[in-house]
């Protein structure tokens, strides 16, 4: 078993080395169907969303492709990129910190919020929902409307961290997972989770302004969630045609889980368990 004594790299890139190991020995065969995330959480005892995260790293290395409606199917090897496993911030990871850490900002903001934050945020919101019905891509909008909420605590450091923290999301690994799942529906659903935001600073309610924003950042964690079985193939980025997708992505679906073949759910596999995915002695499924 792996340990973050014995090993300091990130959960996920302990998954993907792990299933690298699979594939090597040919426990997953090429054009074969990888297990479902549930499974591979079971068999590795880790969370399920880590396990996304190293399916992610391991389609950016060309080891695996992900199929929306299908699932992740192992790749040929010529197919393959020879580079290291991907090293930045795990998407889930960092969707759990800015809930933490924004939720309280909102609440803050709520407190100190004067009418020039207040119209500043209207506007981002308004640019949000014009380039969101335009098919273009809201993602600075969306980055501007968090980082005035910070700016209106008044902490310049929380401002800052903000901005960090947006940015973080623009890595490999978070736009490669968030391509498959967004869409025009998803973004004017986090718009309607902004505006719930904007409406508890604007009225002064700090635990509401707390609440909405806990709540759309839980919302923006399930949208990447969803099973690859129910989301649609994902579609190439564009400026301004209704049928093409926007380049970072928000969704709220929920899925269905993909079937283990009967070869891999047979398998016993290694246990990988790190402090992240570990609470008093068991295992947390996130």
């Amino acid at each position: 078993m792996i340990t973050h004594a014995s090993d300091s790299r990130r959960v996920y890139q302990q998954i993907a080395d792990q299933v690298l190991q699979l594939i090597g020995s040919g426990e997953f065969a090429v054009n074969t169907r990888l297990p479902s995330e549930r499974d591979l959480a079971e068999q590795f005892k880790v969370s399920r969303p880590s396990v996304r995260e190293a399916l992610i790293a391991l389609e950016v290395m060309g080891f695996v492709q992900i199929k929306m409606g299908s699932g992740v199917y192992v790749c040929k090897p010529t197919q393959r990129k020879q580079q290291a496993p991907v090293k930045e911030f795990a998407p889930f990871e960092l969707i759990e910190a800015r809930a933490l850490i924004e939720a309280e900002i909102a609440a803050q903001a709520a407190i100190n919020r004067t009418d020039a934050h207040l119209q500043e945020l209207e506007q981002r919101l308004q640019d949000m929902s014009t380039r969101s019905a335009q098919q273009k891509n809201p993602l600075a909008a969306d980055r501007e409307f968090h980082a005035v909420l910070a700016r209106a605590t008044g902490n310049q450091v929380l401002a800052s961290l903000v901005e960090q923290l947006f940015d973080a999301r623009m890595g490999v690994l978070f736009s490669r997972l968030a391509n498959y799942f967004d869409t025009q529906t998803t973004w004017e659903q986090a718009i309607k989770e902004h505006r719930a935001v904007l409406r508890a600073v604007k009225a002064q309610d700090p635990e509401r302004a707390r609440l909405a924003m806990r709540h759309h950042l839980d919302r923006a964690r399930k949208r990447f969630s969803v099973s690859w079985l129910k989301s649609a193939e994902p579609r190439q980025a564009s400026t301004g045609h209704a049928s093409t997708r926007l380049a970072a992505r928000h969704d709220s679906a929920t899925g269905s889980r993909p079937k283990a073949s009967q070869a891999a759910s047979k398998t016993s596999k290694p246990s990988l368990g790190t402090h992240s995915n570990r609470k008093a002695g068991g295992v947390v499924k996130r």
